[in-house]
């Protein structure tokens, strides 16, 4: 019984705080007076007034109605501007910290990595994945066109710095966690910065920054979208995937940096990318005064390539020659004659060694010219002219520490011609030197 009571007083409850409430009566009372006129029970007076009565409330329910709709048109009719923000969301750090999938899209994300360090840490031990896409720091012409849209907020020359720090803090964190960590660099300079977190789930969100030309500030406007702004929710996750899917992963490998050079950038040292180089060649041109730490650095790898079948050409200067006085005052390292043509025979009789232990494709001439540039040259020859060709050059600087070096290569380097048409001139000026295996000059 108690039951019985309980869902009537719970159905008479949802009755009365129903929204349609007076359309029932009115729809109730409009029937019972319908039927009661029809029999005769009711009287044309009683159902007149009646009529009047139904049409008052009915009047009375239509302005109820009207107010909601317009309550309903307003709400539709927000603001417009009020998706944009100056500035990103309060709740965008902590969001992100709690996020199971993230991809960040920017130009460096500098302050965004080092802010959320502990963060991915934690996210990445937890079997979280986290993907970060930059500009690529090693394209010197996409960073020169990126600094020129940005220099007013960060100050020019500064976004390969900040760059390479985004890149070095996650190298290091990758080293400390075996989770899914990607990194991605860009050739491409996207319109906005991205903020995806867990984009397949419903609690995801895309945060989107516009970024300005020069800006005098925080580039903006900036502005959230969730799953339920479909379908511009899908579309900008959409196309923070294409970016992603275009990056290349980092860090570089020999031959992508080797790629990327545009033009010649001075450094102290060669990097990994001549190691990869020489590896891959099918043949070696070797200019120098003496080369003697060359072959003997590389002695085992220039063993190898011979064995393999490659050919490889050596031009020193000749140590018997007048020239090598003039290098050796040239050469910061060696400012004595005597010492520069003892390192030429040192190197002479390695690759005396190197042609007898391989019975190899070695060739060795002399120049009796003061070289002021030396080159190691891949693939070099016209049957095997081809992405992986590149003059790897040395300039001897005159009486002072150090050697620039810089690398060409045919497809983007409008030196490299001109350095290769050099080494070969002097090749073939060069001197046939007999590769015996006994101390030259003896």
């Amino acid at each position: 019984m108690a039951d019985e009571q309980g869902k009537i007083r719970r159905a008479l409850t949802r009755l009365i705080n129903d929204d349609n409430l007076d359309l029932y009566l009115l729809g109730f009372v409009a029937l019972a007076f319908t039927v009661l006129g029809a029999t005769g029970i009711s009287d044309v007076k009683t159902l007149s007034s009646v009529v009047l009565a139904l049409l008052a409330l009915l009047a009375f329910s239509q302005i109820r109605s009207r107010r909601l709709v317009e309550q309903i048109r307003r709400s539709h009719q927000a603001d417009p501007t009020a998706l944009f923000k100056a500035r990103f969301p309060a709740d965008l750090i902590p969001r992100r910290a709690g996020a199971f999938d993230i991809l960040l899209v920017g130009h460096s994300m500098t302050r965004t990595v080092q802010g959320m360090r502990s963060d991915m840490l934690a996210m990445l031990e937890a079997g979280g994945r986290i993907r970060v896409l930059v500009l690529d720091p090693t394209d010197e012409v996409l960073i020169a066109t990126a600094d020129r849209r940005i220099s007013q907020s960060i100050g020019s020359g500064r976004l390969r710095q900040r760059i390479m720090t985004t890149l070095d803090d996650l190298t290091t964190l990758r080293t400390r966690t075996t989770g899914r960590l990607e990194v991605r660099v860009s050739s491409r300079i996207s319109s906005a910065g991205f903020n995806c977190l867990d984009v397949s789930g419903p609690r995801g969100i895309v945060c989107v920054q516009h970024y300005e030309y020069r800006p005098a500030g925080e580039a903006a406007p900036v502005f959230v979208l969730e799953p339920k702004d479909a379908p511009w929710y899908q579309h900008f996750a959409a196309e923070a995937e294409r970016l992603w899917e275009a990056g290349t992963p980092w860090p570089l490998s020999p031959d992508q940096q080797l790629a990327r050079t545009r033009r010649p950038i001075f450094s102290e040292t060669f990097g990994p990318e001549l190691e990869q180089a020489i590896d891959d060649a099918s043949d070696l041109l070797v200019t120098g005064m003496a080369r003697n730490t060359f072959v003997n650095n590389h002695y085992a790898k220039l063993e190898k390539i011979l064995k393999a079948g490659k050919a490889i050409r050596f031009l020193l200067i000749d140590p018997e020659s007048t020239a090598i006085d003039a290098a050796a005052a040239r050469y910061y390292a060696e400012r004595s004659p005597a010492s520069a043509r003892e390192r030429v025979r040192h190197t002479l009789r390695l690759l005396a060694e190197l042609k007898t232990a391989t019975d190899g494709d070695l060739d060795i001439r002399l120049v009796s010219h003061p070289l002021a540039v030396g080159i190691i040259a891949t693939d070099s020859r016209p049957e095997h002219l081809g992405p992986r060709s590149a003059v790897f050059a040395e300039y001897y600087t005159y009486q002072a520490a150090g050697e620039p070096k810089f690398v060409l290569q045919p497809g983007n380097s409008p030196g490299y011609r001109t350095f290769l048409d050099e080494a070969e001139a002097l090749w073939n000026d060069g001197v046939p030197h007999p590769v015996v295996n006994r101390p030259p000059g003896r």
